[in-house]
């Protein structure tokens, strides 16, 4: 069977039939490129169809529905004048060929006239929003997400009270994706915890991150997600929480063979973010300004001041602190 991503999707929804699952499931413990395929089919399943059931959306102005209709006429009128025009061409010119040839692997499209589907204010904004999502995922976090940078962190980092200076390019890429992120687009999602837990473990042994999953219950903060994503074929892992009110809080973690460093502030793309390094890995808090105290909450992690929800060492070894 030919593994393409129709199929894998299929896979993901859990739409594909049992003796199919089983050639895929063999497929991702052989092949580390379909099992990323996989993995990055299964961060983008986000329920932005519920979210925005849920939005009081304004109706559409009377006037940008006219001229949107003129704009669909004028078109089809357009494109029906040039296919009568190329009809009549034909006619007056039997002998001459349909088309001049432009090379073996370049062919003229003839005009064709085609209904274009009605949108919704809700439907273009579903296809706005997990567009956008879904652009993050393909570009799997580059640093032209959160501008143009060097790796060392150029001109266009965020000045920090940190010794350090900048804020690091992956953690501008991770700001610029934490943005993709509102409320309800992950309030609905309920956090299969065996899946969480396998995540954790391909995390600890695949990505070689010895870390665990904060339980910031107690902090006012509800874990929802955590998924493994990569920057320049690094593993940087995002933890996705829901604060009581307002958007998403992300904790996002990287290895960095670096001194340890206290958590130190600044603001990326117009997210707060506090960062710091502990036992060989960057972390880095995001959120919008205001959403929850990242200062307090840094602290409390850095100091290992916080229990965990998945992760915890089995074989009675001292965890490593976040």
């Amino acid at each position: 069977m030919k593994i393409d991503d129709a199929i894998l999707l299929a896979y993901v929804d859990g739409e594909l039939p049992g003796d199919e699952c089983v050639k895929v499931e063999h497929a991702i413990h052989e092949s580390a490129e379909i099992a990323a395929r996989v993995s990055m089919l299964r961060a983008s399943q986000l329920p932005y169809a519920e979210a925005f059931d849920q939005q009081s959306l304004p109706p559409v102005p009377e006037s940008l529905s006219r001229s949107v209709d003129d704009m669909i006429r004028q078109h089809r009128a357009n494109a029906s004048a040039r296919q009568h025009a190329a009809g009549v061409a034909d006619a007056s010119s039997p002998g001459e060929p349909e088309e001049v040839s432009l090379g073996e692997n370049v062919h003229r499209l003839k005009p064709r006239v085609r209904s274009l589907p009605t949108l919704s204010w809700p439907k273009l904004a579903v296809a706005f929003v997990a567009g956008a999502f879904c652009c993050g995922l393909a570009l799997r976090l580059v640093p032209q997400l959160a501008g143009n940078g060097n790796s060392n962190g150029g001109s266009a980092g965020i000045t920090t009270a940190s010794n350090d200076a900048v804020m690091m390019p992956w953690i501008r890429a991770a700001a610029g994706y934490q943005q993709l992120y509102t409320r309800d687009t992950v309030a609905l999602l309920q956090p299969d915890m065996n899946v969480t837990t396998a995540t954790v473990a391909d995390i600890r042994h695949v990505d070689n991150l010895a870390m665990q999953i904060p339980d910031l219950s107690g902090q006012g903060l509800t874990f929802k997600r955590v998924q493994r994503l990569r920057f320049h074929d690094k593993a940087l892992v995002q933890i996705v929480y829901l604060p009581q009110k307002g958007n998403p809080v992300a904790l996002c973690v990287l290895k960095e063979a670096k001194a340890d460093a206290a958590p130190s502030d600044g603001n990326v793309h117009g997210m707060a973010v506090v960062s710091w390094r502990r036992g060989q890995l960057g972390y880095a808090l995001i959120a919008e300004p205001g959403t929850v105290d990242l200062d307090a909450l840094s602290k409390q992690l850095y100091n290992g001041q916080v229990t965990t929800t998945v992760g915890s060492a089995s074989n009675g070894a001292p965890e490593p602190r976040v």
